[in-house]
């Protein structure tokens, strides 16, 4: 199973996000959390606005997934598969 960090593009950051979700799930993990530095939080939050055709406005959660804003992260988003997963064994990479 392999866990991406990366920093995507504005435009292209719920399609990355439904497509790292869905590749855990492939593997045969599942999501525990997004992490995500303050900069994603706030182009999560207006994408998810856009997308849904709503107000922007704080986050907790995505498709049901946690959201935890990481200080440290700036403009950097993980999807993190559950602790029995992670020590299971994992791949991390950043992109």
């Amino acid at each position: 199973m392999t866990v991406l960090d990366l920093t995507p593009a504005p435009d292209a950051l719920l399609a990355t996000l439904d497509q790292h979700v869905r590749d855990l799930a492939e593997a045969g993990g599942e999501a525990y959390a997004i992490l995500v530095g303050p900069e994603a939080y706030e182009a999560l939050k207006t994408a998810v606005a856009e997308r849904f055709g709503r107000e922007r406005a704080d986050l907790s959660q995505y498709q049901w997934v946690p959201v935890v804003v990481d200080p440290f992260r700036e403009g950097r988003l993980c999807v993190v598969p559950t602790p029995r997963d992670v020590s299971a064994g994992v791949r991390a990479e950043r992109g």
